[in-house]
């Protein structure tokens, strides 16, 4: 007999034994129970008896591969609805066959660890959220975004971006700026880390101890060489790009952190 959802369940679907003891190591901060098995035969198993929170799914298994997978997993009424990540050390097009396959998202397998548990818990926040709304669709209306950063480029960049998808931003250029800067109607604060890692974590700390602005969905900015300062400030913000920006990449994820901030806070 099949159970009921396990909140708190991940399951990751590798057929690499190392892999499969690591990443419960790398996620081990998020305070999540990991199963691993090793193929689509014992995912199939595993699935007839419990119902995961999450599916991590590697691509390149024997047999069975992860793309093929995933489109079962989304065509069956009893697991479309698990959110399903793919990682993978392909380089070719793996952003867009995860997302033609049907996953929720996509990451590669050396991504920095930090990064790998703020997206994973982005989407077991999502979960919850959808949970409470009881399959009510979110509602895809414009909405207000906070962008914060010194640079020209991203000035331009990115209120350009979002104005393609109907919203509308806002610019800041000092850190001491933002906290004050937050309208109610904003579901959305994208912060570059260019400001300065001191300010950064004092601007964050302020808006996730306002009662008000703390549910605030956050996207940090950062260089790859900044990536090994996030674990400092991985549980306040809630996703990561690093620059230089990807458009497409970008697009997607503003989808989740949007989500979040109107599942949140509803339409403004």
């Amino acid at each position: 007999m099949e159970s009921s959802q396990e909140p708190g369940r991940i399951l990751l679907v590798d057929d690499l034994a190392l892999f499969r003891r690591l990443l419960p190591v790398r996620l081990g901060a998020l305070g999540r129970e990991v199963e691993a098995v090793a193929n689509v035969e014992e995912a199939r198993n595993y699935l007839a008896a419990h119902r995961p929170a999450l599916i991590l799914l590697d691509v390149i298994m024997p047999g069975v591969d992860g793309f093929v997978f995933c489109r079962e997993l989304k065509a069956s009424p009893r697991t479309r609805d698990i959110p399903v990540i793919m990682l993978t050390d392909l380089k070719a097009n793996a952003h867009d066959r995860s997302l033609e396959a049907g996953a929720d998202d996509y990451m590669p397998k050396r991504i920095d660890d930090a990064v790998m548990r703020i997206r994973v818990q982005l989407h077991m926040n999502l979960l919850e959220l959808r949970r409470k709304a009881k399959g009510a669709p979110c509602p895809e209306v414009p909405a207000s975004i906070l962008l914060a950063s010194a640079s020209p480029i991203l000035q331009a960049q990115l209120p350009a971006q979002f104005a393609q998808e109907g919203h509308s931003a806002r610019v800041v250029e000092k850190a001491s700026e933002v906290a004050s800067s937050i309208r109610p109607q904003d579901r959305l604060l994208v912060i570059d880390m260019d400001l300065g890692m001191g300010e950064m974590h004092e601007v964050l700390a302020e808006i996730r101890m306002d009662p008000v602005k703390a549910g605030l969905p956050i996207l940090l900015l950062c260089a790859k060489e900044q990536l090994e300062e996030l674990t400092a400030l991985e549980f306040m913000v809630d996703d990561v790009l690093w620059k230089p920006l990807n458009a497409q990449v970008s697009r997607h994820r503003l989808r989740f952190l949007l989500e979040l901030g109107l599942r949140t806070f509803g339409s403004a």
